[in-house]
């Protein structure tokens, strides 16, 4: 029998996002999830954050494969830049490959292999076999995962709830989870987003309940529906419910679209094929028979109604008498985004509707209690979000009767040993975020943010001079621009003396012989610190020193 096991979370367990945990024998590694969180405002051009994976690089000869619970971009989104260097299987339930499989598409990523797996069924990857089982999610084919190896079942919800009458789809599979709990578990790894909210999570058929109250109360008015791009289960209602008021629906959203088309390859999306209205046709539609449907990702929940409240979609219009209906939640850190979303809408005459049109995708305290009581583990390590919501999650745990002592609060990084008998941590691993330049979907340097910031505060500064390479002598005025520092005034005020500076140190410099970038170098040390002396302000300074042949 080996000596240990080990988990190694190298995201998710500091915020909502960038979720991905190794698992790891004396001969193989998997990786539980691969995903990305998006940027705040303060990183600019940032399309995403994803995690460091330095440790698999490193141990490449022993990582066999990745195992993915659902199809978030927080679960999956980082595969893309994880594949530039590591190819490994990756295994998933239908829709979840489904949209891994357009992701290596658009990225151009080829030979990739990847697995469908069913509820039920087990597959062994290295020294593990791991079972996907049925859950509750705000997305189709959410698995929870029973991975056995050799001192236990380590049990990853990934993201869920328990739904007892969902619309569309199954109940989570309890009785798996009771049976699985009789054999013993080890270790289980939970879902603490929700933690903090005490009950039980409220059931997608309540929120089919109160949307047939507002499309039965504003009946002549043409509706706007912004809901989460994944929650197919949510779209099915709304299709359902035009269905019964004889209205067309239009998608509006990429990802909407793209999951949409999975979705309905895989059987879990029904629609009249009459019921869908291309852009071209939109005219030919009275207000009140029309829906739109319009959707972001998890992290940009409100990004394609903030462009319509803002004149900039190019299909839709805000008109007087419009309703808008959120069957969504504000995503945390695009609140003022939200909140002037609303102020815009409404200015233009739109009604807003947003009580009770939403159903949370994750566990509530009662589930949390639910689930801790079914499995009875040894040992409990919440996972999936900031420090005080997994504190709660140890709280609740305590609640059913596991010891204190037996559920931790690990950080990315830190290596947890575990035994038949022990939970320990006895490392941590040295973690960076890598950032994605949004245009060009490749990593960006920490340096060229911390450029970018610099410009938004403090512009540049652009000096330019010509050398003549032969004679050293200057062939052009100085010339010393700004963009972003001063206005014109007040930029005129030291333009003068640090011309005067910089003439000195270049003629310093020539007369020493100097031709190369010791010059330029020179010029930026002084410009910087004479502007920050005079400004108390850091602009970007640049100088070109450009020599010439006459």
């Amino acid at each position: 029998m080996e000596d240990s096991i080990k988990i190694i979370p190298l995201g998710g367990f500091d915020k909502i996002g960038m979720n991905i945990t190794l698992i790891e024998s004396s001969d193989s590694i998997i990786a539980i999830d691969c995903g990305m969180s998006f940027p705040p405002d303060n990183l600019p051009g940032v399309a995403a954050i994803i995690p460091d994976v330095s440790y698999l690089s490193e141990n490449s000869d022993k990582f066999k494969g990745i195992i993915l619970t659902h199809g978030h971009e927080d679960h999956i989104g980082a595969l893309p830049y994880v594949f530039d260097g590591i190819n490994v299987p990756v295994y998933g339930t239908p829709l979840t490959i489904a949209m891994v499989e357009k992701k290596f598409r658009d990225f151009g990523i080829k030979k990739v292999k990847t697995k469908a797996i069913k509820f039920g069924s087990t597959i062994v990857v290295g020294d593990f076999k791991i079972e996907f089982i049925r859950g509750n999610h705000s997305i189709p084919d959410s698995a929870m995962l029973a991975i056995y190896t050799s001192q236990g079942i380590i049990f990853n919800t990934g993201d869920f709830k328990f739904d007892m009458s969902p619309v569309m789809s199954k109940t989570a599979d309890l009785a798996r989870l009771t049976a699985i709990g009789t054999k013993g578990v080890l270790a289980v790894l939970s879902d603490s987003t929700n933690a903090m909210q005490s009950g039980f999570s409220r059931s997608e058929r309540y929120v089919n309940d109160q949307l047939d109250r507002f499309f039965n109360m504003y009946r002549k008015n043409r509706l706007i529906i912004v809901t989460f791009a994944t929650n197919m289960e949510r779209v099915q209602q709304i299709i359902n419910l035009a269905l019964k008021y004889g209205r067309k629906i239009a998608l509006e959203g990429d990802l909407l679209l793209d999951v949409f088309s999975a979705a309905r390859k895989l059987g879990y999306i029904n629609i009249p094929d009459n019921m869908l209205v291309e852009n071209d046709m939109l005219d030919k539609c009275k207000d009140e028979e029309l829906i739109f449907l319009t959707t972001g990702n998890h992290g940009e929940s409100v990004k394609c109604i903030s462009e319509i409240a803002a004149g900039n979609n190019p299909v839709i219009r805000i008109k007087k008498n419009d309703v808008v209906l959120f069957s969504s939640v504000t995503i945390h850190g695009s609140e003022l985004e939200f909140s002037h979303t609303i102020n815009s809408l409404e200015e233009q005459g739109a009604r807003i509707e947003f009580q009770d049109l939403h159903a949370t995708g994750h566990a509530c305290a009662e589930e949390l209690k639910l689930l801790f009581t079914m499995l009875h583990p040894k040992f409990v390590i919440p996972a999936h979000g900031e420090y005080r919501y997994r504190r709660e999650a140890k709280r609740i745990a305590m609640e059913v009767g596991i010891s204190s002592d037996d559920v931790f609060l690990i950080k990315n990084g830190d290596i947890i040993e575990l035994k038949e008998d022990k939970c320990e941590i006895v490392g941590k691993i040295p973690l960076n975020e890598i950032l994605i330049d949004g245009r060009e979907k490749s990593k960006i340097d920490n340096l060229v943010i911390c450029d970018r910031m610099r410009l938004s505060e403090s512009g540049v500064v652009i000096i330019e001079i010509c050398i003549d390479k032969k004679t050293g002598r200057c062939v052009s005025d100085l010339n010393i621009r700004c963009r972003g520092f001063l206005d014109e005034e007040k930029f005129s005020e030291i333009s003068d003396e640090l011309k005067d500076l910089s003439m000195k140190e270049i003629s310093r410099f020539l007369g020493q012989g100097v031709r190369d970038e010791r010059i330029s170098n020179g010029i930026t040390a002084l410009a910087e610190n004479f502007i920050k002396e005079k400004c108390e302000k850091t602009p970007i300074v640049i100088a070109f020193v450009t020599n010439v042949m006459l």
